[in-house]
């Protein structure tokens, strides 16, 4: 099941109240969201049968998602789940635009929930970037989570992927002379390091040995300049 709107806002809202009561034995989901009025609640309903949660979550400049939205409350399509075995969430390079950062002089920001995710296995996050309420998610599940099997944080906005022949789609490799990653902007780019940092001063640190962790960072050949 995929569900989105071109325009207005509250996709995520509406599929977390609405849902458990039209759509309770939905076993996939995809959700597309452009804006947020407000936090994705949490409620007693459930969604029992999910196990694969896709969030796509798109903005374009110079609104981005509102900043009183808060990141964390994404928590609630997970409580709601408890047979979610993947979890993807995709964050465009503008949806953050607004958003307190992590930053040096700052101990990693906790909001404590008395919540466990006890099938989740993969979980992957593209765009992932230092806004607070984005790393106070991931430093939830990874303390929730004891299925977890693989995570993968890509700061790139899923840009690390390029064309290497028709129809073609892979990794670039430095190897590689005709493969090339998709063009990133100097914000973008910036935005990545700055990721990387975060992740490996508050998050890495936390995943557990069992688990298999890949942090997906700028292209060292394709992204060292700008658009």
């Amino acid at each position: 099941v995929q569900l989105s709107s071109a325009c207005p806002s509250g996709v995520l809202f509406y599929a977390r109240t609405s849902l458990p009561s039209i759509a309770r034995n939905v076993e996939s989901l995809i959700l597309v969201g452009r804006s947020e009025n407000a936090n994705t609640p949490l409620l007693q309903s459930k969604l029992p049968h999910l196990k694969n949660l896709e969030i796509r979550l798109k903005a374009v400049l110079p609104k981005g998602f509102p900043p009183s939205y808060d990141f964390f409350s994404l928590v609630s399509f997970l409580d709601a789940s408890p047979a979610l075995e993947s979890f993807t969430l995709h964050v465009n390079e503008y949806v953050m635009t607004h958003y307190p950062v992590v930053g040096d002089n700052d101990e990693c920001p906790r909001q404590k929930l008395d919540l466990s995710h006890n099938r989740l296995r993969h979980m992957t996050i593209t765009g992932f970037c230092s806004a607070k309420s984005l790393v106070e998610l991931t430093v939830h599940i990874l303390e929730s989570t004891h299925s977890l099997e693989r995570l993968t944080l890509d700061t790139t906005y899923d840009y690390n992927r390029c064309i290497q022949g028709p129809g073609t789609i892979g990794k670039c490799t430095t190897s590689s002379r005709i493969a090339k990653c998709w063009p990133m902007s100097k914000r973008g780019v910036d935005e990545a390091h700055r990721a990387v940092k975060t992740v490996g001063r508050y998050i890495a640190g936390r995943v557990p040995l069992a688990v298999q962790f890949e942090l997906m960072g700028p292209c060292s050949r394709c992204h060292t300049g700008s658009r």
